[in-house]
């Protein structure tokens, strides 16, 4: 894609207006792209065409897609914008601030608004320029563009947001130091400030980082998805909270403490707990908050007699508890006519597609199935979701 003649098409209003046409088109096909290329021969068909299909792809992550531009990468990179306000949230109390790696500025545009003076910076030409061109597209004139590295930036600022480049030869790197800037870079920029939040991967293994006391990690969910685990650095943390849990798009939060709750048996009511507070290490800190205890210390399950109506999870309604056996499965699957079948499993070595080809599904109910290992051995709960 030739990201200058696209900007350079888009200068003039007629042109967007002309761009805002094809947008509107319902589809195009193969055909119309010929057409379109072989009549409007002085205009960047292919990029506009392109640029499309990327906003069409990313409207449900990115409602404003259709105002904004992508790069290829830009936009597998880029956050939910239900990740950006939140990221917004955080830089709030700050007026001169930087966003280093800033990509296609999804960031930025959130966290740059009403701010004093904003830095950009991003390695990549193209993906800067696209950046500008949604900031002051978006009328967001106080931001001063950087081509070049995040460790090498030097300007004095109040806080900085940094989204690393985790994403090499098209692999993802799970390692920080394996990150474009490394881990070690990023924390030199504390020379700074200390005020920082960095962008970690969802499935780092966040014990083994070294942080410093004056630090939060963050593990942030959409819509019980997790998405990334933030590191908050100096005023950005949470004083006396080293792991804490958000649940978007509600904001509701958990934080980590020192208490410890019981297991028990198995009572009327499972309750799963949302990704990030799986991730986050926080069951133990949500049983103590909604009165259910641990089903096993090996399990991220927590059990109750009585409805709770938190939403830090789901709640699930047990039906029946067997210990693991096919023929009872099957049996119970006839009997009850489970036309669906929603398998959740804990410890069980094989996989739910290979266990469901054992099963033989015909009627119309639907009931969610857990198999768990409990120490040596494996029970199977059948159960509804609690609506």
């Amino acid at each position: 894609m030739n990201i200058d003649k696209l900007l350079q098409f888009l200068k003039d209003k007629k042109n967007i207006l002309f761009f805002n046409r094809l947008q509107a088109l319902p589809k195009i096909t193969i055909n119309d792209t010929q057409k379109f290329i072989s009549e409007n021969q002085d205009k960047p068909i292919k990029e506009m065409l392109s640029q499309i299909k990327l906003q069409k792809r990313n409207i449900k992550k990115i409602p404003i897609a259709g105002e904004i531009l992508f790069t290829q990468l830009g936009a597998q990179q880029a956050s939910s914008c239900e990740l950006a306000k939140y990221h917004e949230l955080k830089f709030k109390d700050y007026n001169i601030i930087a966003d280093l790696c800033c990509g296609i500025g999804i960031d930025l545009m959130h966290i740059a608004k009403d701010k004093e003076q904003v830095y950009a910076v991003d390695l990549d030409a193209d993906t800067l320029r696209i950046a500008e061109f949604n900031c002051k597209n978006r009328d967001l004139n106080n931001i001063n563009f950087k081509l070049g590295s995040a460790e090498e930036f030097d300007q004095q600022v109040e806080a900085i947001f940094i989204d690393p480049d985790r994403r090499m030869d098209s692999n993802r790197r799970i390692n920080p130091e394996e990150y474009s800037p490394p881990f070690h870079k990023i924390m030199e920029l504390r020379k700074i400030t200390p005020n920082i939040a960095v962008k970690l991967s969802p499935a780092i293994d966040y014990k083994k980082l070294i942080l410093p006391v004056d630090s939060t990690l963050e593990f942030i969910s959409e819509d019980g998805v997790l998405k990334e685990i933030l590191l908050c650095m100096g005023k950005l943390s949470n004083e006396n909270c080293s792991r804490k849990a958000i649940l978007l798009p509600s904001n509701m939060t958990l934080q980590n403490s020192d208490e410890k709750i019981k297991v028990s048996e198995i009572k009327k009511y499972l309750f799963e707990p949302d990704a990030a507070i799986i991730r986050a290490g926080l069951v133990q800190e949500l049983g103590l908050i909604i009165n259910y205890n641990l089903i096993d210390t090996k399990l991220a399950l927590l059990t109750g007699s009585k409805v709770t109506h938190i939403k830090f999870g789901k709640l699930y309604e047990v039906e029946l508890i067997i210990n693991y056996d096919l023929k009872k499965v099957r049996k119970y699957v006839r009997d009850n006519e489970i036309g669906e079948l929603i398998i959740k499993t804990r410890g069980f070595p094989e996989s739910v597609e290979k266990f469901r080809k054992k099963i033989k599904l015909k009627g119309k109910r639907s009931v969610i199935m857990f198999i768990l290992r409990k120490g040596n051995e494996h029970i199977i709960v059948f159960s509804q979701v609690n609506k």
